[in-house]
């Protein structure tokens, strides 16, 4: 505050010299006046000196960065500042009262006392950061010009020096309310210039304030690596807890970044759940530092009575990385997008492959979405064979991406991104929409299968709507349509997933669960969820035949389908090896490159009433079909 105060009393250099000049200007017409008075030509040229002084007193305190000065730099300006005003005050006092006790009657008199009471009248409002000095200033103009026109003894100047002592009383009251109405508008001024750049819940500086203080360091030439923080799916807290303990979450989270910074660094909270660094680290030690600030969020905590844990995903890069603060920004949001992509919960370092790889990603999104307009996608299908019949009873729907440049794009590639994009439900109903039409070429005791994005099962988009119509249309059995999910379907909202999987169940639909064997709570989703298949992961099938526990786990999940009568299908089934041991379980389908790889619609059709050499086949009754009543041949 103190800065700001003295700050004030240099604000307006050119009054201060324009009126220096007056002055003496005006000193040096009483010396004409007076026929060369020299009194009044040393008073225009101390005039003239003391407005040079306070010139150069200005220059001085121009090249003070104030925020950064010390006490005693401060303190230095304010008494320069004093030694101006108050000796100006001084020499105006004098030339009054020489001009009046010398020149009582001549017109140089009354120029000098218009010149007086012209200061005075000014001075309550010139220096009202610090009233001590405007009440100085007072004391040494009027007192002496005071005692100069009460000693003449005239009535006319002692009624001038009545007005003069009112003059003298209220400037001197009212410098200090003058100074009151000072330091509150500078306060308010404070409080929103605070505002304008600071978070109101975490109190690290806002987005405008982050980059203010990094354009500074920039301009400095200071090294400095930016970090960019995300806290993981912010929006689920919000809406599960409520907004109260999300307020609570990003408060903690700044105090105990604030806690983690060191000097130098400057944090920000600069979106609804993004924070940023700038710190003089390098990348090893920014390295260390994200690593940290990831174990430290992803710890529990109870706020407003809830248990709440949080992760953070962290994109990490040096400002060096592009020409302008303004493009480094960007290269730590492809870092953190990165951290994102790789499944959140950690940190991510920029790179300039990191880059290329983001900008091929912006091309492929593009792309994908003339891909969908201009029907470059088509279906594969994988049959799954009952190893008791070794017939199909049911075939796997595989998406493909022809592109017209790129050749096959790989599903681990479009699939996420549609996903992210949203493109997934556009994608997905034309799936579903295609594989009912192609089933209906199959024999009736064939079903085939979909694979459903998490996506899917959003809140704006009707899932189950788009099943039950697309049943209708095409006149499908709902038996024969079976839709797949995987685990992470029910990371984000469990409660509705759940609902929609019994609506399509009520349909008539079936549930399988994807991928079983690689999630950490897939037993508690068999007890829960309304499904009635598992299909075994193929990286837990590629395990059989080289590991004795692989095989143990096998037999224990065989026990438990059984038990809660759900039917088991084992995919990535790729040699002959794996197959004998398969062959052991009770499974109810098989699916694999050791009887056939994905194939089109077209070449599938001729191979559904042909049976493969499962080692469990019998040989084939006339009309090539399975016996009635073998529970093994049921659409899987």
């Amino acid at each position: 505050m103190k800065s700001e105060l003295v700050a004030a009393l240099y604000g307006t250099p050119g009054t201060i010299t324009t009126g220096a000049i007056m002055v003496a200007a005006v000193m040096a017409a009483a010396a004409v006046l007076t026929g060369g008075d020299r009194v009044f030509g040393l008073m225009t040229a101390a005039m003239l000196a003391i407005g040079a002084f306070r010139q150069i007193a200005h220059r001085r305190f121009m090249r003070v960065d104030l925020p950064k000065a010390s006490d005693a730099e401060i303190d230095r300006l304010e008494r320069l500042a004093m030694f101006g005003a108050w000796s100006t005050a001084a020499l105006v006092s004098s030339f009054g009262s020489y001009a009046v006790l010398k020149y009582t009657y001549q017109p140089v008199a009354v120029l000098a006392i218009a010149q007086t009471i012209g200061y005075l009248a000014g001075v309550s409002g010139r220096n009202s950061s610090r009233p001590l000095i405007t009440r100085v200033q007072i004391l040494i103009a009027a007192v002496p010009f005071l005692l100069a026109l009460a000693s003449t003894g005239d009535a006319a100047y002692v009624v001038i020096g009545l007005t003069v002592a009112l003059t003298t009383v209220l400037t001197f009251s009212s410098a200090q309310v003058i100074h009151r109405m000072f330091v509150a508008r500078l306060r308010t001024m404070r409080e929103l210039e605070t505002l304008a750049v600071n978070d109101t819940i975490t109190s690290l500086y806002n987005r405008r304030g982050f980059m203010r203080e990094i354009r500074a360091i920039a301009s400095a030439g200071q090294p400095v690596t930016l970090i960019s923080i995300d806290i993981d799916r912010f929006k689920g807290i919000n809406d599960s807890f409520g907004h109260d303990v999300g307020d609570a979450l990003l408060q903690s989270f700044g105090d105990m970044l604030s806690a983690e910074l060191r000097r130098g660094d400057i944090a920000a909270r600069t979106g609804g759940d993004e924070f940023m660094v700038a710190t003089s680290r390098d990348a090893p030690e920014a390295a260390t530092f994200a690593r940290r600030l990831v174990m430290l969020l992803g710890s529990q905590r109870v706020l407003a009575g809830r248990h709440v844990t949080a992760t953070a995903s962290i994109g990490i890069a040096p400002a060096g990385c592009a020409s302008s603060i303004d493009e480094a920004l960007k290269c730590v949001d492809i870092a953190l997008y990165r951290a994102k992509l790789e499944g959140r919960n950690r940190f991510a370092v920029y790179t300039e492959a990191i880059q290329d790889e983001h900008e091929d990603g912006r091309a492929i999104e593009a792309e994908l979405r003339e891909g969908i307009r201009r029907g470059e996608f088509s279906l594969e299908f994988q049959p799954i064979y009952n190893p008791r019949s070794g017939t199909a009873t049911m075939a796997e729907t595989l998406l493909r991406w022809n592109h017209p440049r790129r050749g096959m794009v790989s599903p681990e590639i479009f699939i996420p991104l549609a996903e992210r994009t949203g493109l997934i439900t556009v994608l997905g109903a034309w799936v579903l929409d295609q594989a009912i039409r192609t089933a209906l070429t199959w024999p009736r005791s064939v079903g085939v299968s979909v694979n459903v994005s998490a996506r899917q099962f959003d809140r704006g988009h009707d899932l189950v709507g788009l099943v039950a119509a697309l049943l209708r249309l095409h006149g499908l059995e709902p038996h024969r349509l079976t839709i797949e999910i995987t685990e992470s379907s029910l990371i984000a909202d469990a409660e509705h997933v759940t609902a929609r999987l019994v609506a399509l169940r009520a349909l008539g639909v079936r549930i399988a669960l994807d991928d079983f064997g690689t999630g950490y709570s897939s037993l508690s989703y068999l007890a829960h969820l309304p499904i009635d298949t598992i299909k075994i992961d193929q990286a837990f099938t590629q395990e059989l035949g080289s590991s004795r526990k692989a095989e143990y786990l096998m037999n224990a999940i065989t026990q438990l389908a059984h038990d809660l009568k759900l039917r088991l299908i084992v995919e990535g089934v790729e040699t002959q090896e794996q197959l004998a041991i398969i062959q052991k379980h009770a499974t109810h389908g098989i699916q694999g490159f050791v009887f056939a790889r994905p194939m089109t619609a077209e070449k599938l059709l001729p191979m559904i009433g042909n049976r493969v050499a499962t080692g469990r086949t019998k040989s084939a009754r006339p009309g090539g079909g399975p016996r009635k009543g073998d529970r093994f041949s049921e659409v899987a």
